[in-house]
């Protein structure tokens, strides 16, 4: 009977025995953990002060990069006696940073390094104040393949930044150049080239979008031009010009008087003189209507057109 007493007695107290030695052993596990995190958070702190005192002298190196003359000892002072021996630092395992946090040193690896000596990279923008007021008016666009080569250019021709004229070059020749004569934004005259010497000439004399002015120039001299006065979208005014002498010296003059797309009326010169007009039937009997006839002094002749 007292060995089925004592039984349960017993036992309860190797529990309670087992319990206290736990907490013992689990008191002395943390204890050992805590101690273990103490000891790394204080070879965290040498690393941190290693850290900053070899950015310290990186900093300082590269002061005397940038003022060499600063790094020079005062005059009686040996170069020497201005230098002062490094504390000596415990090595310590450099544990890995932390994933949030990059290394604090990453940018200063290559200070001492040579700086490299390529040439800039190329802008093919070129931006210039011609006047000097302080505002661009001239933009100069060059061949990214072909550094030098223009391929366009933007003028400000007024001085107020505001671009009006437009040049266009193939191979660094002028070919095209666009002008807005009448600031409303886009061009209304457009000069032609070949090889850098005028070719053509349109020009939008009403603002309405489309040109009304056409002429064609040989040797850089004009030497056609044709006109729509009554803007109707086609010309009913040719001007021929003697291209071979200096100035705009009129050879001869055609005029559609009824709007149809043919000549009706022909005026010849010689010397800048008128000296004989030719006019079509259809011609004069438009001209008799307006009371517009020529003028008796120059020779009047009626002319035939073919299916008339």
């Amino acid at each position: 009977m007292g060995g089925s007493i004592a039984g349960p007695y017993g036992a309860g107290g190797g529990l309670v025995i087992g319990l206290l030695t736990g907490l013992f052993t689990a008191d002395s596990h943390y204890g050992q953990i805590n101690q273990t995190i103490h000891t790394e958070q204080q070879k965290d702190q040498q690393l941190e002060a290693a850290i900053e005192q070899e950015l310290a002298r990186q900093r300082e190196l590269e002061n005397q990069i940038a003022n060499p003359g600063a790094a020079k000892s005062p005059p009686g002072q040996s170069p020497a006696s201005n230098t002062t021996a490094a504390p000596a630092t415990q090595t310590l395992p450099r544990p890995m940073p932390p994933a949030n946090r990059p290394p604090e040193n990453s940018q200063l690896a290559g200070i001492n390094k040579p700086a490299p000596t390529s040439a800039p990279p190329f802008k093919n923008v070129e931006v210039r104040d011609v006047n000097g007021d302080g505002i661009p008016d001239l933009w100069i666009y060059y061949n990214p393949q072909k550094p030098g080569e223009i391929m366009r250019q933007e003028e400000a021709s007024k001085g107020d930044g505001r671009v009006d004229t437009w040049s266009y070059f193939n191979q660094g020749q002028l070919i095209r150049r666009d002008v807005d004569s009448k600031g409303q934004g886009r061009p209304d005259v457009v000069f032609y080239y070949d090889k850098d010497q005028i070719v053509r000439e349109e020009r939008d004399e009403h603002g309405q979008g489309r040109m009304t002015y056409r002429a064609s120039y040989q040797n850089g001299r004009i030497a056609r031009l044709e006109k729509d006065t009554a803007d109707s979208g086609r010309a009913d005014v040719w001007i021929f010009y003697d291209s071979s002498q200096e100035g705009e010296v009129v050879l001869k003059e055609e005029q559609d008087l009824n709007g149809d797309g043919i000549a009706d009326l022909w005026s010849y010169y010689e010397n800048g003189r008128l000296v004989r007009r030719d006019v079509s039937a259809v011609g004069l009997e438009i001209l008799a209507k307006r009371e517009q006839l020529p003028a008796p002094t120059a020779a009047i002749k009626a002319k035939e057109i073919p299916g008339s």
